[in-house]
């Protein structure tokens, strides 16, 4: 990692060592030699004309360098043991010392103890610039004194005109190699951090949203060019700004809002979504991230959702005795589903992805006195969460500049006197949840932006792959709003589980892909494949295997090929002779009896987390039986 560093010093000697141990790390380092305002000037000189990441100085100069530029500064200061050499060394010199240095506050020398130390006084003249230098030397000659120690090269010119022995503070080449590692860690930090900065930033800027970020005074420390043009105000005059230095009557306006500062949430200005969120560290608020999006777009893209969704007809076009099925299983679903239909209350059907939960629930809807009424589904995993609120409520008149004439209805208003399904129901945010627990226990919805409550004449049916109680446990989900949403529950079986509906399924499938195959045209060796395989993407994945197998048999006859490719999808390994196991069955290895109870025993005490009771009950056996076949292992 190439980086340069700048140290300043005090004396020529102290140069040297510098430049010889800087060679010695490999570092590159620039000297300035020189104090106080001189140094620092040269140092603010060298900052704006090259790339440097730190810088390395001491005491007073340090500190007038820190009011001129803005890279990271280390301190090197001397130690009590410089300061004992320097004395020891002027008393050799004269018997009238003083000691010229700039009172670092909050770091003070312990000069009575040094004083103690080497057995004789040393008078302390303090300084904290150039001319307060100067004058204290002039008045370190009035007093009589004959050794003046610190001060620097420049000093010692002043002080040998004054006729006084002129002592450095001599800087030990372990100080100066300690700091020149330090600093240069420093540097390595800045650069791995600005090199962080500059990626994400490269992020914001190409994002079309705008985004701001106020640190925690207030202040504009981000402004993407989204956020510029949005508002119309270029970056450079916001940046560092409060609300009442902007001049932009918009932006002014939006960062005086109280509630952006007090939590996380949703305003509208104008023609502009705006959504802010407190950044937390720790337990400290740092800043908060803004995000605006124009409602031009957001309306392009609702139009987009909202003509997916009308292409839909708004119509269940399933009926319960349209799902296909010969096994006891998925026949109990079924009735039970169409005893739900009789009722009004919301139903939550839980199943794999693929199992066919929208059928299920268009079914429950045309079994339902609900039947000539809309049904309309909303995948709520699919929508954004700031388009989401809008699409299920709709928006009210006037809620932003350009928004439509009277409004626009949500999807809980076209589904009036009909059923809502919900897919993917635990994708859904906490403030959306909140809203919706309010439209369940309600039966009523006001529009984002409105003041009106509208009633609604509805049957929820909400869906979900996930386990939601998982999601309540661990606070991502509200736990009124799920047991709101189960009323009625139904679950739905993955294929593995009815394997006895496969056969039907594949001819009503084959149907639907134009095929005039059917289960019979199969050979055994697809047949068995089939009824194997543990299909995890259930009913939807074998309806692709269907129509693949179509085109693959119009061009090979190679069955084998076939199967290893619908296995390579799930990397499933094809077990030996085309056997395959699922998850109530358990695979072993050839061997005499003994090593296959064994297999089997070990498998069954893995799969119930070696709980010896219920495998012993599994297995039909006594637990001491179990005991004494596992000591026999031993």
């Amino acid at each position: 990692m190439n980086y340069k560093m700048i140290m300043t010093s005090g004396y020529p000697e102290m140069t040297q060592m510098i430049r010889d141990i800087a060679a010695e790390l490999g570092f590159s380092v620039t000297v300035v030699e020189g104090i106080l305002h001189e140094a620092a000037l040269e140092v603010m000189n060298l900052v704006s004309k090259g790339s440097y990441e730190v810088v390395i100085s001491r005491a007073g100069t340090a500190q007038a360098i820190s009011r001129m530029v803005d890279i990271p500064i280390v301190y090197s200061d001397s130690s009590d043991f410089d300061l004992l050499q320097a004395f020891i060394r002027a008393k050799e010199l004269g018997e009238k010392i003083c000691f010229v240095t700039y009172l670092e506050k909050g770091f003070p020398f312990n000069f009575d103890k040094i004083q103690k130390i080497i057995g004789f006084k040393v008078m302390i003249l303090p300084y904290e610039t150039w001319d307060d230098l100067v004058k204290q030397i002039k008045k370190a000659k009035e007093m009589g004194m004959e050794v003046v120690v610190g001060g620097g090269i420049r000093a010692s010119e002043i002080i040998k005109k004054h006729g006084m022995h002129s002592m450095y503070i001599t800087t030990t080449q372990r100080t100066i190699k300690r700091t020149l590692i330090r600093a240069s860690q420093v540097a390595q930090n800045r650069i791995f951090i600005k090199e962080k900065a500059e990626r994400l930033k490269a992020v914001i800027n190409v994002s079309e949203e705008g985004i701001l970020f106020l640190n925690k005074e207030g202040r504009i420390e981000s402004f993407n060019p989204s956020a510029a043009r949005i508002f119309g105000v270029k970056e450079h005059l916001v940046i560092e700004k409060k609300h009442d230095e902007i001049m932009n009557e918009q932006l002014a306006y939006l960062l005086k809002q109280d509630q952006i500062y007090s939590g996380k949430g949703t305003i509208i200005l104008e023609n502009i979504v705006v959504t802010y969120e407190p950044i937390i560290v720790g337990q400290d608020q740092v800043g908060i991230v803004i995000t605006c999006r124009e409602f031009s777009k957001i309306q392009k893209l609702e139009s987009q959702i909202r003509r997916e969704l009308h292409s839909k007809g708004l119509v269940a076009r399933i009926s319960l005795n349209d799902i296909y099925h010969t096994t006891e299983k998925m026949n109990e679903v079924l009735k039970l589903a169409s005893e739900y239909a009789k009722a009004d209350s919301t139903v939550l059907i839980m199943g794999e992805s693929g199992t066919g939960k929208e059928l299920i629930a268009q079914g429950i809807h045309n079994a339902s006195n609900r039947k000539d009424g809309p049904f309309v589904a909303v995948n709520c995993a699919a929508l954004p969460e700031s388009l989401l609120e809008s699409e299920l409520f709709g928006y009210a008149e006037g809620a932003f500049t350009g928004a439509k004439k009277g409004g626009r209805s949500g999807v809980f208003e076209l589904a009036h006197g009909g059923t809502i399904f919900l897919d993917e129901i635990g994708e859904i945010s906490p403030s959306i949840q909140a809203r919706l627990l309010r439209v369940l226990q309600e039966r009523e919805v006001m529009r984002v932006g409105g003041d009106r409550i509208i009633p609604v004449d509805i049957r929820v049916v909400a869906a979900t792959n996930q386990k939601l109680w998982k999601l309540v446990k661990e606070g991502a989900f509200r736990s009124d709003l799920y047991f709101r949403l189960g009323v009625l529950r139904l679950e739905l079986p993955p294929l593995r589980q009815r394997r006895e509906d496969i056969p039907v399924l594949v001819d009503h499938l084959a149907k639907r892909v134009r095929s005039s195959l059917s289960w019979n045209d199969f050979s055994d060796k697809i047949r068995e494949f089939f009824m194997a395989y543990h299909w995890p993407g259930n009913v939807r994945q074998l309806e692709n295997v269907v129509e693949r197998l179509h085109l693959w048999l119009q061009h090979s006859k190679d069955e084998t090929a076939f199967i290893q490719d619908v296995l390579r999808e799930t990397d499933d390994d094809l077990v030996s002779d085309h056997v395959f196991h699922d998850d109530e069955s358990i695979a072993v290895k050839y061997g005499t009896i003994d090593e296959i109870e064994k297999q089997v025993i070990s498998h069954m005490l893995e799969r119930y987390d070696n709980n010896r009771t219920l495998v012993a009950e599994k297995l039909g056996i006594s637990r001491t039986t179990l005991w004494k076949k596992l000591n026999d292992d031993n």
